[in-house]
């Protein structure tokens, strides 16, 4: 049963990757509803669940860029991460608040980033091309340097069930062998035994029938002890 289950459990870890693994990455056009209003973003749809995929990009911009996402963290994980009045040299020269909304879609996550210079001041293709571009260009570099290293650590998880689970069918088809010879032995002393058994009652049905003539004598003797 063990390595039945186990091998369904594995089967279903390789099929979830053959079904939702990334085939393409594609950061598009979009909008957002904040404000009451919808705002111009960026938008990109990723296997990560969302909380993972938060971790990552709070760090990415940390390191990369030197700001940091408010909304994820300990004892924090807000669909909406934010980080305002920063400097992002490599986006404008501007102050500007950063933003990027995660939620889970049917594979894995909805990523949508915007950001603006003001309160009604969003960044946006037209009116802002460059910069738009340079969002572009931040969340592209963030693909390439996460994602490769997200499916080596799948494949590493994988690899490493798949060697315990050879482990653990090795393990049991040892427990299997060595169950088949006790049972074999077990087996062989039930023969020995049920032989010695038919032996002892043939001995006993003798020895009952000696117990009875001897019976039978003591009582004859009796009887002619009595008439001396």
């Amino acid at each position: 049963m063990k390595i039945f289950e186990a091998t369904i459990f594995l089967l279903t870890i390789l099929l979830s990757m053959h079904m939702n693994a990334q085939t393409s990455i594609e950061t598009y056009d979009s909008t957002i509803k904040f404000d009451k209003e919808q705002r111009p973003c960026l938008q990109l749809n990723l296997d990560p669940e969302p909380k993972t995929l938060k971790d990552a990009w709070r760090d990415y911009l940390k390191d990369n860029y030197d700001f940091k996402l408010k909304g994820i963290g300990f004892l924090s994980n807000k669909d909406l991460l934010s980080a305002e009045e920063i400097m992002v040299p490599k986006i404008s020269p501007k102050t500007m608040d950063f933003y990027t909304n995660i939620v889970e879609d049917e594979n894995g996550s909805e990523m949508k980033i915007f950001a603006r210079h003001g309160y009604d001041i969003y960044i946006n293709k037209k009116n802002y091309p460059d910069e738009y571009d340079a969002l572009r260009e931040v969340i592209d570099g963030f693909i390439k340097q996460y994602l490769p290293k997200y499916y080596e650590g799948r494949v590493s998880d994988t690899q490493d069930r798949i060697k315990k689970l050879e482990d653990e069918t090795k393990d049991l088809k040892k427990d299997i062998n060595d169950g088949t010879e006790r049972i074999a032995k077990l087996k062989k002393e039930i023969e020995n035994l049920e032989k010695k058994l038919g032996t002892n009652n043939e001995a006993l049905k003798i020895a009952n029938k000696k117990l009875i003539k001897r019976n039978e004598k003591l009582e004859r003797i009796k009887k002619q002890i009595r008439k001396l």
